[in-house]
Parts: C-alpha cells; sequence; structure tokens
C-alpha cells in the first residue's frame, strides 16, 4: 500500500512539474499568428501609436538602410519535458522544446506600418549522458 502510494505521490509530482516553462521576451506576441497579426497591422494604415497601444513597447527599435524606423518583438520559451525532473532519470533523459517567435514591423517616415513579418519556430532537443 505504501509503494502505491508513493508511486501515486511521485506520479503527480511529475505530472504538475511537467507544465514547467521559462519565458523571456514581450508578452504580447505569446499567441501571436500571421492571421491575427493581419488583421490587426494594416500596411499603409496602422500607426506606430496604434502598435504601441496594442503590443507595448517593443524589444528593441532600430532603423532600417534607408533610415526608416523598425520595431523588433520577441518571445522565446523554453518547456522542460518531463523526465528531466525525475532524479537520475534527468541525467540520460533530458528533453526540451524551444518555441522562438519574431515580430519585426517597418514603418515608414511618417509613423505607419510599411511592412511586417512574423516568424514562428520550435526546435526540440534531446541530451543527456
Amino acid at each position: 500500500m505504501k509503494k502505491i502510494a508513493l508511486f501515486l505521490m511521485l506520479l503527480v509530482s511529475m505530472t504538475a512539474l511537467a507544465g514547467c516553462a521559462a519565458s523571456m521576451g514581450s508578452g504580447s506576441i505569446k499567441n501571436a499568428s500571421n492571421a491575427k497579426l493581419s488583421q490587426k497591422l494594416v500596411k499603409g494604415q496602422t500607426t506606430e501609436s496604434q502598435v504601441a497601444q496594442m503590443f507595448g513597447q517593443p524589444t528593441s527599435k532600430e532603423f532600417a538602410g534607408n533610415g526608416d524606423p523598425e520595431w523588433l518583438y520577441t518571445r522565446n520559451t523554453v518547456h522542460n519535458g518531463i523526465l528531466s525532473y525525475v532524479p537520475v532519470v534527468g541525467l540520460f533523459a533530458n528533453a526540451q522544446t524551444d518555441t522562438n517567435k519574431e515580430l519585426t514591423i517597418l514603418f515608414n517616415k511618417k509613423g505607419i506600418v510599411k511592412n511586417w513579418e512574423f516568424a514562428n519556430s520550435t526546435n526540440h532537443m534531446n541530451a543527456g549522458f
């Protein structure tokens, strides 16, 4: 009976830890997709202030080669596999999933969206001794 209770406690603990993730960057693009962004970012129409209102301050602001303002929003989320949290086993069966999102918005000199690009990539890594 004690073994079953211990096993159930271990199983519940591992399940709870499986949802652990670490995120860095702009939370405003967490659920972004090309379809959703195309409804919000209208070329020749959406202004810098509207973009700031929708997404907050960008991760960085730069200037394109011709001097047009360019805003960059990035988000990186790392999910560790459930076996990463099991003592000893995690050394041999460590899995990790990285999700990277990047939204680049190019404005004209009047502060209107000229163009934008969204990239979303997921990388799966397995590591261990």
